[in-house]
């Protein structure tokens, strides 16, 4: 942290850095950027919401960022204030055009080292429906964040269309910073994780790489190097990065189902959703009983976290080795586990644990043992005036890795949709309508029988 002319400067956090380190390294800078957008099933007061955005940006701090280069490093501060620049207003005739519209804006960068750090969009559906599009750099939000931004945004607009007194103000995005900040000066704290994270790395042997779209990719790596035990590819191509998104819905009965079990069973969504994927990924790997994900923790476990945007996720990787004997109550106990130590380091800078992975195991930089990121985003937007508020995400059109799974409840069904962003370089929309298919089909079996083993569930599916 710095101060010159009463301007305070402070370093990136971890979380912000390893967004930074994906914008730095790749070709292609849309990399770092989070598409979405919301619609209400209502038209809104253009000018209202409007003016809701200017108050949103004065109680949303982070909106306020504004970063500069120093050197080989990243600085930032926080603007006192910041006029809102002109939203721009459309409307759609079809859903063609408003998917082609929207895809635009979403694969254009938000230069966020000129200033720009966001962008916005009212626009009105073929419907009629009012919508809020916005584009935003990962270093000043990630996916709760956006959620965060959006809940704020719509409880001003109805504070303003209704006369009623303003919500109560969000955290500052800015008491994290100086608080992950003085993490880093905490040596103690710092060495004791590290430490975690270097048992973790050399006592449970190399991960192998369980990729969506096969051993193909593994297999030809092995004969180009001439080395029959490879575990893991070069997967991670900064050239070849091109992705496209693709949605599945998990229709009501199953996504309640699945609800239900969690709660009655003290499991976390992203927990079960997650095995179910990996079970997939094994069936089409050898039957592998070694997987690795990295999952996004979003690092909001207080009151104060919780009503705070921001960029404050870190992704952690769950390296997880299960048997096909145990069950899938075993298999799920076993995930939590290794998930809980991980979460209970989430502090830990990733880029820190991802550099003392590549020195232990002796990975380059471009293999990584992750065959997807993963991501549980339990938007809840209440009712607001009677309008029912769906979410959508977009695609950024590049990506630094092979997957992005993020799962999403529909409130307006009480389903759940599972976005996939994928590398169409490795990956296909066949491929992932086995994975969700198969992934689907392994949680509900273990639902109906906790007591199915593993390699029950595998025969189920291969």
């Amino acid at each position: 942290m710095g101060r010159a002319n009463e301007q305070v400067y402070y370093d990136l956090i971890p979380s912000q850095n390893s967004m930074y380190y994906m914008f730095k390294f790749s070709l292609h800078k849309n990399v770092m950027q989070i598409p979405t957008s919301i619609t209400v099933d209502a038209k809104l007061d253009e000018a209202i919401m409007k003016r809701a955005m200017e108050i949103e940006v004065q109680r949303n701090d982070c909106l306020r960022l504004r970063f500069k280069r120093t050197g080989d490093s990243i600085k930032q501060y926080f603007l006192s204030s910041v006029p809102v620049k002109e939203i721009p207003v459309v409307s759609f005739s079809s859903k063609e055009e408003e998917e082609a519209y929207l895809n635009e804006d979403a694969q254009r960068s938000v230069k966020f080292l000129r200033g720009e750090t966001y962008r916005m969009t009212l626009f009105t559906n073929c419907e009629g429906h009012s919508g809020i599009y916005f584009n935003v750099s990962h270093i000043i939000m990630d996916a709760l964040g956006i959620s965060v931004f959006y809940a704020d945004l719509f409880a001003v607009y109805d504070a303003l269309k209704n006369g009623k007194d303003l919500p109560e103000p969000l955290a500052r995005y800015e008491d994290a910073i100086q608080k992950d900040l003085a993490y880093l000066k905490n040596t103690k704290k710092y060495e004791k994780d590290k430490q975690f994270f270097i048992d973790y790395w050399s006592n449970h042997g190399k991960p192998f790489y369980a990729g969506v779209h096969g051993p193909d990719l593994l297999l030809e790596q092995r004969r180009k190097y001439k080395d029959p035990d490879l575990r893991v590819p070069d997967a991670y191509d900064l050239i070849h990065d091109k992705c496209d998104i693709v949605r599945r819905h998990v229709p009501p009965e199953q996504a309640q189902k699945l609800f239900n079990f969690c709660r009655e069973t003290n499991n976390a969504p992203e927990n079960v959703l997650l095995l179910g994927m990996r079970t997939h990924c094994s069936s089409i790997n050898f039957r592998t009983e070694d997987t690795l994900q990295i999952v996004m923790c979003s690092r909001r476990a207080t009151l104060q976290t919780k009503h705070m945007s921001g960029c404050l996720a870190q992704p952690l990787q769950l390296h997880t080795v299960i048997s096909e004997d145990k069950t899938f109550k075993e298999a799920l106990g076993i995930m939590f586990n290794v998930r809980t130590q991980l979460y209970r380091r989430a502090d830990f800078p990733y880029m820190h644990a991802r550099k003392l992975q590549m020195e232990i195991l002796h990975y380059r930089n471009s293999q990584g043992p992750s065959c997807m990121m993963f991501t549980w985003l339990p938007l809840a937007f209440p009712e607001v005036n009677g309008m029912h508020i769906s979410f959508r995400s977009h695609n950024p059109g590049r990506y630094i890795m092979p997957m992005y799974v993020f799962a999403v409840p529909t409130l307006e069904d009480g389903g759940m949709d599972l976005y996939y962003l994928h590398r169409t370089s490795y990956i296909t929309t066949e491929h992932i309508d086995a994975m969700h298919r198969n992934a689907v089909k392994v949680i509900m079996e273990g639902i109906d029988n906790p007591a199915i083993t593993v390699g029950e569930l595998l025969d189920s599916i291969s």
